[in-house]
């Protein structure tokens, strides 16, 4: 089952969630917004050209948070993938349709939602036209279960008001990975209206917000996807703090029945076999090791497909949602099997890694010597590829690093300058530099410049398949000088630095 989110590009499906309560629809016409950005669509397989900008239209609605932001009026909540890298931003309602600033105040990429503010003298005239703004109340998605009907409000593509189509009916909780993101959180799924343009919109139980509408599947009908709403609320408070949210990085193992007779585990011995972890990664910081088999998170039991029942929701659901609404330095208690012997781990939440081929949202990690341009590979980078790709993230993607901060380089692109004519065999990743693997593209770069330094005429970077590309350190200087010049490029590297 392939997700996808619902605004992040033109083709992509939106939510068109209703909510069909006693409030007037020109009331929760004015509670609920159509968003306008712009936004910058860089290339990130080729970073040093000029972005695009592209125009994304979204839905959001307004709500109030005194705990998190005490005395803020004309707060909006709505995606982050509608309003990444935003360089404007309007809304705009069904009621009278004229456009009004808003600006970013946080946003949450890793579980896709964003918070927006209208500018000051923007909200004195919206609420001279429209009256007095009513937050929607923030309901308690926890409650939700199979079957309950939910309700929302959205600004669709291809009309102006705003729709309003049939309820649905949740039709499952679970654990799974965010499109946006790549990140797993919990998402509900209900059979509701799909349209373009109905992205961050409200889903409603009661009157009350119980989700935000984020993502949908292109090949079915009336199947949709939404953020609980008590994810959202966890996190606003660590919108500025966000290396709080736990991302710990490991693959485990469902138990069958020879896997357990070869571990010597009595058959209604419950847990999964943790097959890796990132040396010096969150996990491993907290005392976990390869080859344990977790069968206890926080007390709660857990089975051997990872499942356990959590009581909030009255069901089963991956134990990893134990970890999701915890922050790095929360206490947490997990008992796994060691060589035979029961052992109880307890601590505080450690703080996890990235990933070897990470989602990024912000500028990409590059840099030009030599005539070569070198980037870091990240998803983003695969997706600008497109069938060219194929080839990285086949091999590449779900793979776990083998060293903390450990990101794959590869060369984008040799410029005519260099001197091959034939280039298309050298686009690889970069493994080694004059015989030492390389980490990241930082390190890289750091190598390059240490030995330019020191005085070395040349250097040998080692490309997969044994191919070898030798950079000239006493002409790099002048043939970059001429690749700047040649081809417009205004930055050779990463403008402010390389991001981690």
């Amino acid at each position: 089952m392939k997700l996808r989110v619902l605004l992040f590009v033109p083709a992509l499906l939106c939510c068109n969630l209703v909510w069909g309560g006693d409030q007037p629809v020109a009331r929760i016409e004015t509670q609920v917004v159509r968003v306008l950005s712009t936004n910058k669509a860089g290339y990130y397989h080729k970073p040093w050209k000029s972005p695009n900008f592209t125009t994304m239209q979204a839905s959001g609605f307004f709500f109030k948070d005194e705990k998190n932001f005490p005395g803020r009026e004309g707060l909006i909540l709505t995606n982050a993938h509608a309003v990444s890298q935003s360089q404007s931003i309007k809304i705009s309602n069904g009621l009278e349709k004229r456009h009004y600033d808003a600006k970013v105040v946080g946003v949450c990429n890793s579980a896709d939602f964003a918070v927006l503010q209208l500018e000051p003298e923007a909200l004195k005239i919206y609420e001279r036209l429209n009256g007095k703004i009513v937050p929607l109340e923030m309901g308690d998605s926890d409650a939700l279960r199979l079957g309950d009907k939910v309700l929302g409000w959205g600004y669709p593509l291809g009309g102006e008001s705003i729709s309003k189509s049939e309820q649905g009916e949740i039709s499952r909780i679970e654990v799974n990975r965010y499109a946006y993101s790549q990140e797993s959180w919990l998402v509900y799924q209900a059979s509701l209206q799909q349209n373009r343009g109905n992205s961050g919109g409200p889903v409603l139980k009661g009157g009350a917000v119980v989700g935000v509408a984020f993502q949908g599947i292109r090949q079915s009908d009336r199947i949709n996807f939404f953020i609980p709403i008590n994810l959202v609320k966890s996190l606003l408070g660590v919108l500025e703090k966000q290396e709080l949210i736990v991302q710990w990085r490991y693959v485990v193992q469902h138990m069958f029945p020879r896997l357990k007779d070869y571990y010597k585990l009595s058959p209604d011995q419950g847990g999964v076999l943790l097959d890796y972890i990132i040396p010096d990664g969150g996990p491993y910081k907290f005392g976990l090791k390869e080859k344990d088999i977790i069968f206890e998170i926080d007390g709660h039991a857990i089975d051997n497909f990872g499942d356990i029942f959590f009581k909030p929701l009255e069901q089963k659901i991956y134990f990893a949602e134990v970890l999701n609404r915890k922050k790095v330095g929360d206490p947490l208690t997990i008992k796994v099997i060691r060589d035979g012997k029961t052992v109880e781990l307890s601590g505080n939440v450690t703080a996890g890694l990235p990933r070897l081929v990470p989602k990024v949202f912000d500028d990409a990690n590059y840099f030009i010597f030599g005539g070569i341009g070198f980037v870091e590979l990240t998803f983003n980078c695969i997706t600008n590829l497109g069938k060219s790709g194929d080839t990285f993230k086949e091999k590449y993607l779900d793979e776990f690093p083998e060293r903390p901060y450990e990101k794959i380089v590869i060369i984008s692109e040799i410029f005519p300058e260099y001197g091959i004519t034939k280039t298309e065999p050298y686009l690889k990743r970069v493994e080694r530099i004059n015989g030492e693997k390389v980490l990241n593209i930082e390190h890289l770069y750091a190598t390059i410049q240490a030995e330019k330094q020191q005085g070395k005429k040349k250097t040998l970077l080692e490309i997969s398949r044994n191919l070898r590309l030798p950079l000239d350190l006493e002409q790099a200087d002048e043939l970059d000088r001429q690749v700047k010049s040649k081809y417009g490029i205004l930055y050779m590297k990463t403008e402010g630095g390389f991001k981690k």
